[in-house]
Formats: structure tokens, sequence, C-alpha cells
């Protein structure tokens, strides 16, 4: 990484300028909500309304042809975003098949929560799908290869945990989002404890209970293709039980600070001292609902805006997104480092991002971004 002059220039290259601008290899988004891309933002902050919100959109996807248009339109906002790898969350089968048909790379999490008698028939019922995706009839797809999404532990049995570390399938989970999903596991008690009785679900015992959910349910991902979502609530002596895990953490600022996390006293996200520590980190946007709407961020879907979000709040550099944004997110989502690196050989993806003006170090988020190769194909079969 330097200035051209720094780099140098070989005899037989054609050299194109790029004035205030940085160029760079392709993004890789490690978590994001792609169904939900037709969902603006959702103006309630606290958390069981703005759910019930996304509830009810939900619902509203079961037309035909709903959830395909709504992949699509946060596919078409991802490329635009500089794009190349998603670690996508998909709520729904359609979701899935939508997903794994884009011309993307990265993983499509099917995600799965459920309790009791109903944990039991998830896990019956997608122990033979994820046998048949070896079969190659389910893994045909030439975009993001297929993985599994454990919710959460305040949602999701322990089996279905088990169900997905055994799968040998890549493993994305959110874990330390909140203070009530401490309380949830410390004590069984709260708000996510009101709202499973009112469900009328009746959860086991788990991993978890009397602990922090880190110290539960690290256990279940994979060491290769694991992924650790939001870690708001960290405490200091997790850090060596992370590391040793060897999961990725994806830390997701905005969709964070919108909740208002960390809260409750707690100190800051641990990102700095997870990455000194050795723990790869990656960036994720979360889903629309949780992202500011407005401005040029409100028209595409790109960790590129939680980049510029972490220059304001923190003085992120360079050094530290990059990795970020490209090497650490491919790594854990089993996609070639060709795609997000500059290497002898490589191929990836190359973007030319706009600089604050009078700046080499900072990114202009009102910039739109511009693709020097050809972008991913945004996938004809959704």
């Amino acid at each position: 990484m330097g200035a051209p002059e720094s780099i140098g220039h070989p005899s037989d290259a054609v050299a194109t300028r790029h004035q205030d601008q940085l160029v760079c290899p392709a993004l890789v988004n490690a978590h994001s909500h792609l169904d939900l891309s037709d969902l603006g933002e959702i103006s309630e902050r606290s958390f069981i309304p703005w759910l019930s919100h996304v509830i009810r959109h939900r619902r509203s996807q079961e037309a035909p042809g709903a959830i395909e248009k709504a992949v699509l339109h946060g596919i078409e906002r991802s490329i635009l975003g500089g794009t190349i790898a998603v670690g996508d969350i998909c709520g729904s089968q359609r979701a899935f098949d939508a997903v794994r048909h884009s011309g993307l790379a990265g993983v499509a999490f099917l995600e799965i929560l459920g309790h009791g008698t109903r944990a039991d028939e998830l896990v019956s019922r997608i122990e033979p799908w994820v046998a048949g995706l070896s079969s190659g009839n389910e893994n045909s797809s030439s975009g993001p290869r297929p993985g599994l999404s454990p919710h959460a532990p305040y949602s999701t049995a322990t089996e279905i945990y088990e169900m997905a570390r055994s799968s040998g399938l890549p493993v994305s989970t959110h874990l330390a989002e909140s203070l009530e999903e401490l309380e949830w596991c410390r004590s069984r008690t709260g708000l996510f404890a009101e709202l499973i009785a009112r469900m009328g679900a009746e959860p086991r015992s788990g991993p978890a209970d009397g602990l922090h959910p880190l110290e539960g349910y690290v256990p279940f991902l994979p060491e290769k293709n694991g992924l650790a979502v939001h870690l708001n609530y960290v405490q200091p002596h997790h850090l060596s039980l992370l590391k040793s895990s060897q999961a990725t953490v994806v830390y997701c600022p905005r969709a964070s600070d919108f909740f208002g996390h960390p809260h409750g006293g707690a100190p800051g996200h641990a990102w700095r001292e997870m990455v000194e520590m050795g723990i790869p980190v990656a960036l994720g946007t979360d889903g629309r609902p949780c992202l500011p709407g407005d401005g040029v961020a409100g028209t595409r879907l790109s960790v590129l805006d939680d980049i510029v979000h972490l220059q304001n709040s923190c003085g992120i550099t360079i050094e530290e997104w990059l990795p970020m944004a490209t090497l650490n997110g491919a790594d854990a989502l089993g996609v070639s480092r060709e795609c997000v690196c500059f290497s002898p050989g490589a191929s990836p993806g190359i973007l030319a991002l706009g600089m604050t003006p009078g700046s080499s170090r900072q990114l202009d988020g009102n910039a739109e971004v511009e693709w020097l190769t050809d972008p991913p194909d945004i996938g004809g079969r959704v």
C-alpha cells in the first residue's frame, strides 16, 4: 500500500491516474440480511417494537416473488457499494436460493431458530438437507456456498447449534449482542424470557446457563469458517477464548450504534483489543432496517459506510480497516484471497474510492464507488 511513486511502474504496464481516489480491492460484507433490503430504516430503537416491525414485514413477503425481489435489490445495492462477497443471513429457503443464484461470492447462511419440539423438528428436517449438499444437487450454484446460522442463544436450542457444528458447513451466529441476551443466559429472566413465554416456547437447558454467552456458545463455531457476530459486550478475559477458538469476529458498527450498543456502563466495542491479540475481525453491515437511510449511504449496502462511520467515531486508519473489509471476511467465508488482494497472479475486484478533499487517508462518505474491473453479475435466476 502506498503512493504510485512508492509502488513503482512496470515497464510494460499502462498507467491510469485516479486523482483523489484510493485504489483498493473490492470489499467483503461479512454479515448482511439481503432479504430485508426492501425495508427501510425503522425509526423505533427499542428492540421489541423494532423486531415486531420486522416480523410484520416478513409476513408481507410471503407473496410470490417478494423475497426474491428484496434479495435482488440488496444484491444491486451491495454491488453499488463495491461488494464482491457476502456472509448473508437468509431468513427463509426462498431467500437462501435467491442469494445462492447471485453473482456474489461468500456464504448464504440459512437461518435457524427454535426451542423445544420445534427445534427437534427443524433438526430432523435440516440434517437430510445438509447430507444432500454433498451429492451436488444443492451445491451446483456458482454463487455463495451454503452455510448455517443458528440465530442466537436466546432464540435457538442447543440441538440446533450442535447440528450446525457437526454439519461441516460454515457457521455464523449472533453472540453477546445485547445486555438482554446476557441476562437471558445468566438467569433466564428479562425481556427475552418474557418474549419466549408469550410465544409459548419451552426452552431446555443450554450451554451458557449461568454464564456469559461466549463461554457457552463459542465452542459450537468451527475452527474454519466460524463467525461470531456483534460481540458488543465482551470482557477482557473472553479474548483468550476467542483467540483459541480461531473464530472470526464480525463487527457491524452502524447497526450497533443504531441500538445504542454498548450501553449500561459497558466500554466501547473491543475490536481494537481483539486485533491486537491476533483475533481476526471482519466488518459487516447487518440489515437495512437498522441502517441510516439518508445520503449516499442510503443508496447502497456496503461496509464502506461502516468504515466512514468508524473514521468519524474513533479515527480508524487505512491500515486497520483494509484487512477488516477484505482479507479477514474473505478468510472467514472461504473466499479466495485472490478476489480481495493485490498479489502476483491474483485477479481481484478493483475499486476506486473517493478520498476526502485534501486528504490521502480519509474516505469520502459522499463519493460513489467506481469499479475499475467488471463488477459481479447481479444474477439472472433470482
